[in-house]
C-alpha cells in the first residue's frame, strides 16, 4: 500500500472534529509549563499525558509503596534531573514543522538522550521508547510519535528499503525509533509529492485511521 490522499483527508476531518481540542490542551499545558523544576507542572504533563495516550510508562516503573505510585517516582527524578531536560527540551523546542533530514536527525538524538535519563528509574530491561516520543511530541509537534498501532501500520504501508537509512544515526539513538522514523519520512514525502503538505499529527492520525481500516 502507499499513501491515499482521500484517507489522510477523511482523517484530517475526522481528527479535527474529534480529538483537535484535546490535543490543543496538551499542546498548552507544556507550552505553559515548559520546564522541569516545578514538581506540579511536571506532575500535569506526565500523569495527563500518560494517561489520555495510554503510554503505559508506569508499568515500567518498579512500585515503591508511596503515595502516586510509579508516577510519582517517574515526577521526581524528572524534576531531580530538571537542569538536563531544560537543556534537551529547549533544543527540541526550536525544531518547527515542516520537517527534513536535518531536525528527524536532531529528533532521533535527542529521543535517544531522553531514554537514556529515564532508564535509571525503569525496571531492567524496560525501554520507555513510546512514552518518551509522546512526552517530547507534545513538548514540540514535530516529532513523530511510536506506538504498537502506529509503528505496525507505516510497516504494512513503507515496506524497508536499505535507501531509506538516510543519514549515520547519533550515538544512543534507539534503533526501532529510527527505523519507524525513516518510514514515516518516506510516507511523509509521498504526501508531499502529490501537493498535500501533511502535519506530523496529521500523519500520525491518518496512521490511526488506516490501522483501523486493516483491522
Amino acid at each position: 500500500m502507499t499513501f491515499s490522499a482521500d484517507m489522510y483527508r477523511r482523517a484530517v476531518a475526522d481528527y479535527d472534529h474529534s480529538w483537535r481540542t484535546t490535543d490543543q490542551t496538551l499542546y498548552d499545558l507544556c507550552r505553559q509549563h515548559p520546564g522541569h523544576g516545578d514538581q506540579a507542572g511536571v506532575n500535569a504533563k506526565l500523569w495527563i499525558i500518560g494517561r489520555t495516550y495510554a503510554t503505559g510508562i508506569e508499568r515500567k516503573i518498579p512500585f515503591n509503596g508511596k503515595l502516586g505510585g510509579s508516577m510519582s517516582q517517574l515526577a521526581g527524578h524528572l524534576v531531580e534531573h530538571a537542569r538536563e531536560l531544560d537543556a534537551l527540551f529547549a533544543h527540541l523546542r526550536r525544531l518547527e514543522e515542516p520537517l527534513d533530514l536535518t531536525k528527524l536527525r536532531t529528533i532521533l538524538d535527542l529521543h535517544g538522550q531522553f531514554i537514556a535519563l529515564l532508564l535509571p528509574v525503569l525496571r531492567p530491561n524496560q525501554l520507555p521508547r513510546s512514552f518518551a516520543s509522546k512526552y517530547m511530541h507534545f513538548h514540540c509537534p514535530a516529532v513523530p510519535i511510536i506506538d504498537s498501532y502506529a509503528d505496525r501500520t507505516c510497516r504494512k504501508l513503507i515496506h524497508w528499503q536499505p535507501s531509506f537509512c538516510l543519514f549515520d544515526l547519533p550515538s544512543g539513538t534507539d534503533g526501532d525509533y529510527a527505523w519507524y522514523v525513516f518510514r514515516f519520512w518516506q510516507l511523509y514525502q509521498q504526501a508531499c509529492a502529490i501537493g498535500i503538505h501533511p502535519t506530523v499529527k496529521h500523519l500520525d492520525y491518518y496512521l490511526l485511521c488506516s490501522a483501523e481500516g486493516m483491522a
